[in-house]
């Protein structure tokens, strides 16, 4: 599954909560979620946000930059923000 050290610390549950949120994202399961899914799926929630910040965190989560994120992409960033880690993806994962 994920080669990022950190997503390999998950635990199964963390796993399946992580695909949970994930597949909620990815709107018409094709596998990825893009920035018009992410914001579609906010905006359902009743969550506000600026279009600029999801594209951002889209960007930041795109690692091969096809325009979308896969799972393995999300569960990385996933596992490095659960563990409040943000600093260290930002610093491993620059553009």
């Amino acid at each position: 599954m994920a080669s990022d050290s950190t997503a390999k610390k998950l635990d199964p549950d963390n796993i399946r909560d992580v695909k949970a949120a994930f597949e909620q994202f990815d709107q018409n399961h094709n596998g990825f979620i893009t920035s018009d899914e992410m914001k579609e799926c906010l905006r359902l929630s009743k969550i506000a946000f600026k279009n600029d910040e999801v594209d951002e965190v889209i960007s930041k989560m795109d690692k091969n930059k096809d325009g979308q994120v896969s799972f393995e992409e999300y569960l990385v960033f996933m596992s490095f923000a659960a563990g409040g880690q943000i600093k260290q993806y930002r610093s491993k994962h620059k553009k």
